[in-house]
């Protein structure tokens, strides 16, 4: 064959593979960033990276702070994953003669209704000893700082607390047929009346500085086939009821004593490994605990529990070479506060610490688990933060080439439904997959 015509023959399969290569360019991402349905009136943060070539492939507006909402758990992961040790603490304690005195490093699992741990209550069953509670100093209050005034209803704002038991929740099965319900933890001090009135929907309402819960039935039509309601709602913490909850499930007396100073040397009642917390907090993305990892990680360097302390402890560990010097703008563990400001440039530099390959385990995956069940293709692995008007998604994806990418998109003041946000999100994330 004519070399001439070979080398012409292979600078086309070259140009040809380079083409298909390039099927979804810089160009057409940011066009379809600007022209996608709800995109129009919306402030859209994006940056698509190649961590094999060491090359952003796409960005706009990617060093401009954003409200991230639960993407912000990323940064709490990351300095839960450098602070905590493999296997958690449950609680810790010191025996004393006939007493067993012991206090909380925040652990969040005690009898927690989605993922329940009851080392706790057999560890306190089985003890032979008089029992002490040392109610360790913590800083934080019940609500991280920005949160909205309201989330003390909704099952994703449990209260913070020392020493979570039941998620501090309580959850209620609602029978609309028959007019009954029933609650774990059924307690005393959790009170119950019935409304008179019927919704088109059961509800469950509270107080919002008392334990006093109102139970709303639905009205039910003749095509109703759903008559059983399970609804999840906050109580108000107390370290009163906390003690009463914690002696019914452990049938022990525990006192609570105030004078005490926490020893050098102690003994630790060891919980769950560290990554399965992290995956129940990435994957559905968990608020409550979240919030508590950021405080057990303070508790590893400083007596006193303290969120604050622990996003010090961030500002050493993770910031772009771009905004060296600068610290973060972050308030909570969880992201419901919307104090919360980063820019996708600092999310992205933050994915490219981390191993992809684990990663793809704890987090969410397209059409597979978590909050992405029902969205996205499988190669999408990511965490979602969702506040009303503004919605995020960073993480990894794999595409049909097999390449692995990171890539982060903020929407932020969008006035379209969330959905219609999720669904431009999806078109562009389809693109990458086939077009790299």
């Amino acid at each position: 064959m004519n070399r001439g015509l070979v080398t012409g023959i292979i600078l086309f399969c070259l140009i040809a593979h380079s083409g298909l290569a390039q099927r979804y360019p810089k160009k057409k991402i940011l066009r379809d960033i600007k022209e996608l349905p709800g995109f129009e009136n919306a402030f859209i943060g994006f940056t698509l990276y190649d961590p094999i070539k060491d090359k952003v492939i796409a960005e706009q507006y990617a060093d401009q702070y954003m409200t991230p909402a639960s993407v912000t758990k990323l940064f709490t992961f990351n300095i839960a994953s450098k602070t905590l040790p493999e296997t958690l603490v449950a609680l810790e304690y010191v025996v004393k003669g006939d007493s067993l005195i012991f206090w909380s490093n925040g652990y969040p699992l005690t009898l927690h209704p989605d993922q329940p741990d009851s080392t706790v209550i057999e560890f306190l069953a089985e003890s032979n000893k008089k029992l002490f509670y040392w109610s360790r100093p913590m800083e934080d209050e019940r609500f991280g700082p920005g949160w909205g005034w309201d989330d003390y209803l909704g099952y994703y704002g449990a209260e913070k607390s020392l020493f979570p038991i039941y998620g501090n929740s309580v959850r209620v099965i609602i029978d609309s047929k028959n007019r009954t319900f029933s609650t774990t933890p059924a307690h005393s001090g959790l009170r119950f009346t019935e409304s008179d009135s019927l919704g088109t929907r059961a509800r469950v309402l509270r107080d919002e500085f008392w334990n006093e819960f109102e139970i709303q039935y639905k009205e039910l039509e003749e095509s109703d086939t759903i008559t059983i309601d399970t609804l999840v709602r906050p109580f108000r913490y107390s370290n009163a009821l906390f003690l009463d909850l914690l002696g019914e499930a452990s049938g022990k007396k525990i006192s609570q004593i105030d004078t005490f100073e926490r020893p050098d040397e102690f003994q630790v009642l060891n919980g769950v490994q560290s990554d399965s917390l992290s995956k129940w907090m990435l994957q559905p993305s968990d608020n409550l605990f979240a919030e508590q990892m950021l405080l057990m990680s303070s508790g590893v360097f400083n007596d006193t529990l303290s969120t604050k302390f622990a996003i010090e402890l961030s500002h050493v560990s993770v910031k772009s070479e771009a905004d060296e010097g600068d610290k973060f703008i972050w308030r909570d563990g969880s992201g419901l506060s919307r104090y919360n400001m980063f820019k996708p440039n600092e999310i992205r530099d933050l994915l490219k610490l981390f191993n992809s390959d684990k990663m793809t385990e704890l987090l969410p995956q397209g059409q597979t688990s978590g909050t992405l069940e029902d969205w996205y293709s499988p190669g999408v692995y990511a965490k979602t933060g969702t506040l009303s008007n503004h919605h995020s998604l960073a993480g990894y994806i794999r595409t049909d080439k097999g390449k692995t990418l990171i890539f982060v998109i903020m929407a932020n003041h969008y006035t379209a439904s969330t959905s219609t946000i999720r669904e431009s999100f999806g078109i562009i994330l389809e693109k990458i997959i086939k077009g790299y």
